[in-house]
């Protein structure tokens, strides 16, 4: 079971303010600058301890659940917000719907509102709210009651333990992961817990870790925690926050409970990232919190971050413990309507001043540099990135089931897309049409070198391990593709279907096409030109739009689709490109190779044709 929320971590040392009442700690030392000189120490050791039990007898009131509310008024359509934005709060409202028998987590609205009695006895220490009490909006309560209020139904331990937070500038980020990193380090009842704010730079990462010592010296907290340059220390448990940057001069033995990574866009690669991430082993239940706002490179550890929270609220991917939340405007929004502004930034009106806006926006109108930072900045959509191509919700609505059984027989034809070694290989069966059955149906299979399996899972950010175990996904030994496994599937499956033309890209095909042309197969070369793909992608464009392609619960196949980002030339031909795109692509593109061979068949009609992918695996 999880430890009793608090300070106790198994040490008798004595609290600062015990500490002063001997006289061996001086009280100016850990007072913030302005405050009086003297207060009596026991004076302040009985607001101490009356604040921790103030945090120790917080309970939710009956029927208060302000989590709940939030995701609801998004959902309805009563407060505004982007894709990202609503399908945060969906998934919140399927949550809270699931069954204790089948889904393991529930809401205990007894920590969110500790989270908040923890809150109160804060004080903003700059700006026109100086001084006052600080008091979490309601997109904050729905983000920061989440993150601690989800728990394990059985253990009580923290359902979430990654956080993704992309938000743009000025709606409180900072203060918000502040507050984050001194409840976690110091009130989550983890002994010695070592908390860090993190970022590329260790003058970035002193911003979010500036504010919490600051946010120590202007409250009732400067009697239990100590201030000094770089360390903020409980000494009563032992623990500390301090800031860490990928700059600093070593990362080796950290043992994390907390990590906050400030403007996670930023990064260059992943060093500083792994070492965190392969850091909290030892911990119960550590908290990996990253704030950003939208980048400009999608090839990066940023964008990466920011495609796998997409695809985990569009649910492609499946990860219980990964919370993600993007306010943004929508691509198709007008940048310079009010409405848009408000939709984009949940803090509108409040930190998000109207009239800083209006005049960002009026110089970004004239000055295109302007507008690309107004739009990535100030509206949180990723500039110098290409949306995705293909419709998840059509992708969604063409979803049907089948079995492999039922087509024995069929005619069909097969793409086969080549990796460079030690990606996917991807061989794809499509099925035209037949009088009974208006739809196209296509069978992947997705084939990997087994020797590096779990390090490109991780790289690629993909459940790799699962979808080998499901039948997804096939490897071979080694740490290469073996073109031999490639000819032995093509056989396999002419065995129960009749193949007419097999599809290939003649690049880093080897022997493959001599070999199948052996193996009595009829092969046709078909170069990945924008020329060559362009009439196949937009029949299947449409198709998914319309919900006419149906992959029957393919999970790899959809991760695929929701990957692929598309080049136009001047005509408007598209062509995938698999560097621009947030992910692995092979099985569209074989697809796409596939259908192309069936579309210029004349035994084939082409009505309104659409697709259904099966498993495909052993």
């Amino acid at each position: 079971m999880a430890g009793k929320a608090g300070r106790s971590g198994g040490h008798n040392k004595k609290s600062l303010a015990e500490l002063q009442l001997s006289g061996t700690v001086r009280v100016a030392r850990h007072i913030a600058p302005g405050w009086k000189p003297v207060e009596d120490p026991a004076v302040l050791l009985k607001r101490w301890h009356a604040f921790l039990k103030r945090l120790e007898k917080a309970k939710a009131k009956p029927g208060w659940n302000p989590v709940d509310d939030y995701a609801h008024a998004v959902v309805s359509g009563a407060v505004a917000g982007g894709k990202y934005h609503r399908l945060a709060c969906e998934r919140h409202q399927r949550d809270r719907g699931r069954s204790a028998k089948a889904f393991p987590y529930r809401l205990d609205l007894d920590k969110v509102a500790r989270l908040l009695a923890f809150v109160r006895e804060l004080k903003h220490y700059k700006g026109q709210w100086a001084g006052q009490t600080i008091v979490l909006t309601p997109y904050q309560v729905f983000r920061l009651g989440s993150m601690v209020g989800w728990v394990h139904r059985q253990t009580g331990l923290r359902r979430f333990r990654r956080a993704y937070h992309e938000i743009p500038r000025k709606n409180g980020k900072s203060l918000e992961a502040a507050i984050v990193a001194l409840y976690i380090t110091f009130f989550d009842g983890e002994g010695g817990a070592d908390g860090y704010c993190a970022a590329t730079k260790k003058d970035q990462a002193k911003i979010v870790w500036g504010d919490a010592a600051q946010l120590v010296k202007s409250s009732i907290l400067r009697v239990g925690i100590e201030s000094f340059a770089r360390n903020l220390n409980d000494p009563t448990t032992m623990s500390k926050l301090e800031p860490l940057g990928s700059d600093s001069d070593s990362t080796d033995g950290l043992n994390p409970h907390l990590i906050i990574q400030d403007e996670f866009h930023a990064y260059k690669d992943r060093k500083m990232i792994d070492v965190l991430e392969t850091a909290t082993g030892a911990r119960r239940q550590p908290v990996d919190m990253r704030i950003t706002t939208a980048g400009d490179d999608p090839v990066s550890p940023g964008g990466d971050e920011h495609a796998y929270a997409c695809q985990v609220l569009d649910q492609v991917l499946d990860d219980e413990g990964y919370f993600a939340f993007i306010a943004h405007a929508d691509e198709l929004d007008d940048w310079l309507d009010e409405a848009t502004w408000r939709k984009a930034n949940p803090n509108y009106g409040v930190s998000v001043k109207p009239d800083d806006l209006k005049a960002l926006a009026a110089k970004a109108k004239n000055m295109p540099n302007a507008a690309a930072a107004f739009k990535q900045k100030r509206l949180n959509l990723w500039v110098n990135t290409s949306a995705p191509w293909l419709s998840l919700e059509g992708w969604r609505k063409g979803q049907t089931s089948w079995t492999i059984e039922s087509m024995h027989g069929e005619l069909c034809w097969i793409g086969i897309d080549l990796s460079s070694k030690i990606d996917l290989t991807a061989v794809v069966l499509v099925f035209p049409p037949t009088l009974a059955r208006k739809t196209w149906r296509v069978i992947p299979y997705a084939l990997t070198p087994e020797d590096t399996l779990e390090e490109r899972a991780h790289r690629d950010r993909a459940p790799y391990l699962l979808w080998k175990a499901q039948g997804l996904l096939r490897t071979n030994p080694g740490n290469r593709i073996d073109q031999e496994v490639v000819r032995t599937i093509v056989g396999d499956v002419s065995k129960v279907f009749h193949v007419e033309q097999v599809g290939i890209d003649p690049w880093n095909a080897g022997n493959l096409v001599n070999d199948l042309h052996e193996d009595g197969f009829q092969v046709v070369e078909i170069p990945q030109t924008l020329q060559q793909m362009s009439a196949p992608a937009k029949d299947f464009e449409a198709d998914v739009l319309d919900g006419l392609v149906d992959a029957g619960g393919n999970l790899l196949m959809a991760w695929c689709v929701s990957n692929v980002v598309v080049q136009r030339d001047g005509k408007d031909n598209i062509y995938p490109v698999k560097k621009k795109s947030r992910g692995r692509i092979d099985p569209v593109i074989a697809a796409l190779m596939g259908r192309k061979l069936a579309a210029l068949d004349a035994k084939i009609q082409p009505p309104s044709y659409s697709m259904l992918v099966l498993g495909g695996g052993k």
